[in-house]
């Protein structure tokens, strides 16, 4: 890993011996020690073991500047984020002062609260080439890698159903007025910089954002009450996530200290399961959008819309999307503070880059409250014609960030069969009660999705004329454009070349009424042509 010189900050100087105890070889056996330096802690790298200590700082989101205070988010920590890294987070050591007026490191079971002059959290190491933003700078992150990831995030969301949503000390969070004192809040610290942004775009997006909440108010605590406010991850950017064990791993979960202060002079042991705080609890597409937000600020809206489709697919929550934009806009805006803080802690010249950066997230968030207007495309044809590729290809560029919904016929029918999403399906899996139940469905799912105010494609192979009229209707209902295509191989007749098993259906085509797409060259050139077409004034053509 990177090693970065200290920022200069007198606050740090009573942590001195603590750096000086971590950063010894002698502390870990002889074995050479690197040092990585962030805003809020320093990490000791030494053999297969990582070492962080938090620095005593004070955030607006988070006190730092007392030894106890540190205690309860290092305890926190390990215990929130064992959740869903149990193989990356060993434990906490107490820093202890000796007789001899050195310092030690010891079990922080081994004393009391009142003891130790700071706390450490051990984790295994792991290569920086691991972390998936180290891959996304580099280019190599791939999409079955981020579906791996939403399933991820979908488990920790699904297991977090179990868990208490208020635990003890803590006020009930999720709610409308939780929501408005976030936007209120992080408006304020934006505030603190006039030098970076300006009073009229930061007026513009508290009140695409307060209004967004009051349009809004129904759904976020209606989602409260039906219980998808739940203890997240706090923090899903790419930077916290690694691969280890051979698989996407989430850790470094944002950390929410309780209200309550501990029983003084209570061993530490009674404080192990809550730590005197927790993970944060928000609604779980709060927490989606922190993912997706970092994906559309790299550029790489493509494998967002993987993100989103995949967890969808794991989830079925559709209802959740109506609330995208206002939490994605809220994830950017606290970003761009949070890169500011940090661009304003640097010395004179050296936080240009930062400075930028949060510019741009300052953009995103007040973009993404103006998203585009949502549409249905319907792509048919018989197995073979490229209907998925282009699919894939068309959702990332329709509708608000990050895409439409893509609802797949095939993936769908395997879902509703439970059946493996891979092999070949028995023919029973094909029938007229399975076929119609499938279509009928996917008519369902994409009138909620337009009703959230998001795109769909529809990908099946629509070989009857009543299933193109069905998802025709729910675009005629939502009222959304709609946009019917039937893919032919080159000049091919639309009932022509049907083979192979599954759902084919040529015999009933019926007339087509849809526009028939002749797929010449690349499935990329075909969904540039139908892009660069939508986007015109004039209406569609499909020779175009």
């Amino acid at each position: 890993m990177d090693v970065c010189p200290a920022p200069a900050n007198p606050s740090f100087m009573d942590q001195a011996a603590t750096v000086a105890l971590l950063g010894d070889p002698a502390t870990h056996q002889g074995l050479p020690v690197d040092r990585i330096d962030t805003d809020g802690a320093i990490i000791f790298l030494a053999g297969d073991r990582a070492y962080k200590v938090r620095r005593a700082v004070q955030f607006p989101h988070l006190d730092l500047s007392t030894p106890d205070r540190r205690r309860r988010v290092a305890l926190a920590e390990v215990a929130v984020n064992r959740r869903t890294a149990p193989g990356l987070y060993e434990g906490v050591l107490a820093v202890l002062p000796e007789p001899q007026g050195h310092l030690a490191l010891a079990p922080a079971g081994a004393t009391t609260d009142t003891a130790a002059v700071d706390w450490v959290v051990v984790m295994r190491r792991f290569p920086e080439s691991s972390l998936f933003d180290r891959q996304a700078e580099a280019g190599l992150l791939t999409r079955e890698g981020m579906r791996a990831v939403a399933d991820a995030v979908a488990a920790l969301h699904e297991a977090a159903q179990d868990e208490a949503p208020h635990p003890p000390g803590r006020a009930p969070a999720g709610g409308v007025e939780a929501v408005r004192a976030a936007v209120a809040g992080c408006l304020g610290a934006l505030r603190q910089h006039p030098d970076l942004f300006d009073a009229p775009s930061l007026d513009r997006l508290e009140q695409g954002l307060m209004a967004t909440v009051a349009r809004q108010e129904w759904l976020i605590d209606r989602r409260r009450r039906s219980g998808y406010v739940r203890p997240c991850h706090g923090d899903l950017q790419l930077g916290n996530i690694c691969l280890w064990g051979g698989r996407p791993t989430l850790f470094g979960a944002a950390i929410l200290l309780d209200a309550d202060e501990p029983r003084s002079g209570a061993p530490l042991s009674d404080h192990a399961g809550t730590a005197g705080g927790g993970p944060v609890v928000i609604d779980v597409f709060h927490d989606l959008a922190f993912l997706l937000m970092d994906l559309e600020h790299r550029r790489l809206r493509p494998l967002a819309n993987v993100v989103l489709n995949r967890y969808l697919e794991q989830t079925g929550d559709f209802a959740g999307l109506a609330l995208l934009p206002l939490f994605i806009s809220l994830c950017a805006a606290m970003r761009a503070h949070m890169t500011a803080s940090t661009a304003a802690r640097r010395p004179v010249g050296a936080g240009a880059s930062f400075r930028r950066e949060a510019a741009a997230y300052l953009d995103l968030a007040l973009s993404v409250l103006s998203p585009r207007q949502p549409r249905l495309i319907a792509i048919g044809g018989l197995p073979g014609t490229g209907k998925s590729t282009l699919a894939r290809m068309l959702a990332p560029e329709i509708g608000p960030i990050p895409g439409a919904v893509i609802l797949q016929s095939e993936a769908l029918r395997r879902r509703l069969l439970d059946a493996p999403e891979d092999g070949d399906l028995a023919a029973s899996g094909y029938s007229e009660a399975v076929t119609a139940r499938v279509y009928g469905e996917m008519a369902g799912r994409a009138g909620l999705v337009l009703e959230a105010g998001h795109a769909v494609v529809a990908d099946a192979v629509y070989a009857r004329p009543d299933q193109r009229m069905d998802i025709e209707a729910v675009a005629h209902a939502a009222p959304v454009p709609f946009l019917g295509l039937w893919l032919v191989l080159n000049q091919q007749h639309p009932a022509e070349g049907a083979r192979g098993r599954g759902e084919t259906g040529a015999r009933g085509l019926g007339e087509m009424r849809w526009d028939i797409l002749s797929v010449l060259g690349s499935a990329a050139d075909v969904a540039r042509r139908l892009l660069s077409q939508l986007a015109r004034p004039e209406p569609w053509r499909p020779d175009a």
